[in-house]
C-alpha cells in the first residue's frame, strides 16, 4: 500500500494495487470518497478522501471495506465501456 497527502487540496490518496490508468474507473461514495476501481475484477484499487484532516479532527475515519463494491447503474455502465 501506498499513500500521499496534499495539503494544499487537504487530500489523501490511499493506493492498494497499482495498475494501469485505462484499467480502473472512479466511483464516488456517498461520503463523497472517491473510489478507484479494477474495470475487471471490481475490487478497490484505491481511495482518495477528500477534506482529510478535517474529517480526522471528527474522530476515527471509516473508509469502505477493501473489496467488491456495490454497483449502481452509473457504475455498472462505466465499467462495460
Amino acid at each position: 500500500m501506498t499513500f500521499s497527502y496534499d495539503k494544499g487540496a487537504d487530500v489523501m490518496y490511499l493506493t492498494f494495487e497499482h495498475v494501469k490508468v485505462h484499467d480502473y474507473i472512479y466511483v464516488e461514495n456517498s461520503e463523497g470518497d472517491i473510489l478507484r476501481l479494477d474495470r475487471k475484477t471490481k475490487r478497490i484499487i484505491g481511495i482518495t478522501l477528500p477534506f482529510f484532516s478535517v474529517r480526522l479532527k471528527k474522530g476515527p475515519l471509516s473508509v469502505p471495506e477493501i473489496g467488491l463494491v456495490p454497483f449502481n447503474e452509473s457504475a455498472e455502465e462505466l465499467v462495460s465501456r
